[in-house]
């Protein structure tokens, strides 16, 4: 019985065995668990893995794509699929891996931690873009024919949203999960 409770505490503490989680909704980021002062912000469907629980907040470890010297992570190197923004004046402390060179730009696959709300949280991807999927097929035809997501690229998809956004019933707290649902679902994309 002993090795049995030793066994199932590594299994569930232990990071490596830890479910990845997406985010759901648009998510404030800080520099640590105490402090107020906001310092970016988590997109809608990133990846995130819960690497700490203090004060009703978590520290959030996410990878990505940072293009040099830009305070941001994009979900892939080359796209415009913000996962995570950042002040400019935030200190965060990338981690850089690998680096990759396109269109003339450098990209480096980089690792980031900061702290947010412990909230917003869902291990169901899927869910969330059944959830982004419906906002948009239900809101997106009143005017004219739905456009098929591989209709547009990831970087033309945020553009063409907004233009039409105010005119559909999607609430402005929801734009941006339907932005990286029709992003990640582009022609470019696989």
């Amino acid at each position: 019985m002993k090795h049995y409770a030793i066994f199932a505490a590594l299994f569930c503490c232990n990071p490596i065995f830890a479910t990845p989680l997406y985010v759901t909704e648009v998510k404030t980021l800080y520099q640590d668990s105490t402090n107020t002062k906001i310092i970016g912000k988590l997109l809608p469907t990133t990846k995130v893995e819960v690497l700490k629980t203090q004060n009703n907040r978590v520290l959030l470890s996410i990878e990505g794509y940072q293009e040099e010297n830009k305070p941001a992570i994009y979900y892939i190197a080359g796209k415009r699929i913000l996962s995570a923004g950042f002040d400019s004046k935030a200190n965060i402390t990338f981690k850089k891996g690998e680096k990759e060179t396109i269109d003339g730009k450098n990209y480096y696959k980089v690792k980031a931690e900061f702290w947010s709300e412990n909230n917003a949280l869902d291990p169901d991807l899927k869910k969330i873009y059944t959830q982004a999927k419906n906002l948009f097929e239900q809101n997106c035809s009143m005017c004219h024919g739905l456009h098929n997501t591989k209709e547009f690229s990831a970087n033309q998809w945020p553009s063409m949203f907004k233009s039409m956004a105010g005119r559909t019933g999607i609430e402005k707290k929801d734009y941006q999960l339907v932005i990286e649902y029709l992003q990640k679902h582009a022609k470019d994309m696989q």
